[in-house]
């Protein structure tokens, strides 16, 4: 009397096994890094306990600079529904170190009312980071920052030594833009979070949808408040060295589903990155290019 419910038991077990494609042999990437998947049209993508929607059909997996070393589970979910397994292997990056002199103290010997004003600060940036993915605003690669977009120095990652004492580790890229120009938005979005704070001075925080939050600090002045919407290449500001800056440069950083990656990824084509499907030999071309980076030739910022 049980055979009946066995064999249910066993088509349940077929049928939910053949709803799965074979997994898909993965790839290497870098802390710091991103990797495409883009051989079928995607609707969904999953990664880190997420699922968060496709941007053009394409799943992107973006990895932090201080990701586990290793190998991580990611899926794809095609417009039919279907999931699709692969993996990401992280390998550990050196990232350089720098040392930097601060002309007087403020940022090294803390008042108690700075360090409690950056308390609160801190509270309402790592809060962006838990708002609801909603649909991508953005395809890649982003426009541009700034009309002219000079090199940047391999300063993504970077563990700063501060006088000798303070150190932290840098999430962003600092372009030598000169002081006054506009700091453009890289693509439509809302803004999150635009006020002076402590260490990066004038900031501007914007939502572009899919999990990406654009973070632009040091600015001189802001032409945008919290709550406005905003178009790819508008003036969200422009470059200065408010904050705990050296002097006048235009810092971009980005943060992915919560992810600190490379800024200079999302400013080149997506070709450019590791992808899900790509032979051994193309990969580590991927890999090995990205390190020597810079930013892509000027063009239109729109």
């Amino acid at each position: 009397m049980h055979a009946p419910r066995l064999a249910f038991a066993a088509l349940a077990v077929a049928l939910a096994t053949s709803a799965h494609a074979a997994e898909v042999e993965g790839v290497k990437a870098p802390q710091g890094g991103v990797v495409r998947w883009n051989g079928m049209a995607a609707d969904e993508c999953g990664f880190r306990g997420k699922r968060y929607p496709a941007v053009d059909a394409a799943c992107y997996y973006p990895i932090d600079f201080r990701a586990k070393p290793g190998v991580h589970e990611i899926a794809l979910y095609d417009q039919d529904g279907k999931q699709h397994l692969s993996s990401v292997t992280v390998e550990a990056v050196e990232f350089p170190k720098v040392e930097i002199e601060l002309p007087d103290d403020t940022y090294l010997n803390v008042s108690e009312d700075n360090r409690k004003r950056h308390i609160e600060e801190r509270k309402r940036v790592l809060a962006l980071f838990e708002r609801d993915i909603g649909e991508p605003r953005f395809s890649l690669p982003l426009s541009r920052p700034s009309a002219t977009l000079p090199d940047s120095e391999d300063d993504f990652g970077s563990h700063r030594l501060f006088n000798g004492s303070k150190e932290s580790q840098h999430t962003g890229r600092d372009f030598p833009v000169g002081a006054g120009n506009p700091v453009k938005a890289v693509a439509d979005g809302t803004v999150v979070l635009a006020e002076e704070q402590f260490y990066t001075g004038n900031t501007v925080f914007v939502d572009h949808g899919g999990g990406l939050i654009s973070m632009n600090f040091h600015m001189a002045d802001l032409a945008v408040k919290t709550g406005d919407e905003v178009e790819r290449g508008q003036s969200l500001g422009t470059v200065g060295s408010t904050g705990r800056s050296t002097g006048p440069h235009l810092h971009l950083g980005f943060r992915w589903l919560g992810a600190r990656i490379d800024p200079l990824l999302l400013l080149d084509t997506p070709n450019t990155l590791p992808s899900i499907g790509d032979s051994p030999r193309t990969a580590e071309k991927k890999i090995d290019a990205a390190d020597a980076k810079e930013p892509p030739e000027d063009s239109p910022a729109n």
